[in-house]
């Protein structure tokens, strides 16, 4: 298999993945490489791929067996040493992960962002991707963001970002692109894997990004059933209280709250869809808005949908 640039598509695939994660300055082995590759392919053919562009200086492997296209040896070192803390703060996560599931209408929990990929900076967050009950997710939402800001008090705060919430009538996600498809396959689920098992099998468009993944997600670190009761008696009596009502009120309230802060910043207000997904049954709150950095970097214009 000669290594002639673009027209080989294996070699064109790897390079495309390794440059994605090149913008975190995130180094690759083989079997990540070949799970994130665009095309249907085996690791024998990444590997002999991968010999054969080493070969010809269009990849470096670092001494840890680490993949990338420029030369950066210390990158190998970095991802070490945040494989090493990633798997510090996932082994503190149950503690955090229990306390979210015992609100009300909180049904699934899975953690991603970086920590998802067993990466952890110095001073990581812990992201969380949190699934509620139908038309429950914006009073879920703001008791759980009323706790978070006591959380600053104890300095607690990073250990609950929730930024993400869908409610079960939302399982196919509207953006549909690679960097969504990587976030959704390497969550780790911490609590109601069922659903969160559910959602993964209705986002069928996954394979047109991510063919050789295998779905499977990495259970070790899911809280045990408990007894709830309390966390049912409250969803009770909130539910004696015009809960469509009051969670259509609370959508409308953040979402005037968000667009005013966003305008007083001077973002664009073109880019506010994406940024901040608020709907009946999604709430995004990713003011960074890497979607965006990550998908023009790559060139992927298309990618950018505003929902």
């Amino acid at each position: 298999m000669p290594e002639n640039g673009n027209s080989d598509p294996i070699t064109a695939g790897i390079r495309r993945t390794l440059e994605y994660f090149e913008l975190f300055n995130y180094p690759l082995l083989p079997a990540e490489i070949h799970r994130f590759h665009p095309l249907d392919c085996s690791v024998e053919e990444i590997l002999t791929t991968l010999e054969i562009m080493q070969t010809g200086g269009t990849v470096f492997c670092s001494r840890d067996g680490f993949y990338t296209i420029s030369k950066h040896e210390s990158w190998s070192d970095k991802r070490t040493a945040g494989n090493i803390r990633a798997q510090a703060l996932l082994s503190r996560s149950g503690r955090f992960t229990r306390i979210i599931s015992s609100f009300p209408f909180v049904d699934a929990i899975a953690i991603s962002g970086s920590l998802s990929k067993f990466y952890a900076g110095k001073n990581a967050d812990i992201d969380y991707f949190i699934i509620t009950a139908r038309n429950r997710l914006w009073i879920a939402r703001s008791l759980l963001h009323l706790f978070k800001k006591l959380t600053f008090i104890a300095g607690y705060q990073h250990y609950f970002c929730m930024n993400y919430f869908i409610d079960t009538e939302a399982f196919v996600l509207t953006d549909k692109n690679i960097y969504t498809a990587i976030e959704l396959a390497t969550m780790i689920p911490v609590y109601g894997q069922d659903k969160v098992v559910g959602m993964m099998k209705l986002n069928t468009w996954l394979r047109d990004y991510l063919p050789n993944d295998t779905g499977s997600l990495n259970p070790d670190y899911l809280e045990s059933a408990r007894p709830e009761r309390i966390k049912h008696l409250a969803e009770r009596v909130i539910n004696t209280l015009n809960p469509e009502k009051l969670n259509i009120f609370l959508m409308r309230l953040t979402d005037r709250k968000w667009r005013a802060k966003w305008s007083r910043k001077g973002f664009p207000m073109a880019d506010y869809n994406r940024a901040f997904h608020t709907s009946l049954h999604i709430s995004k709150n990713h003011p960074a808005d890497f979607q965006k950095r990550i998908l023009l970097a790559l060139g992927d214009n298309a990618g950018l949908t505003a929902n």
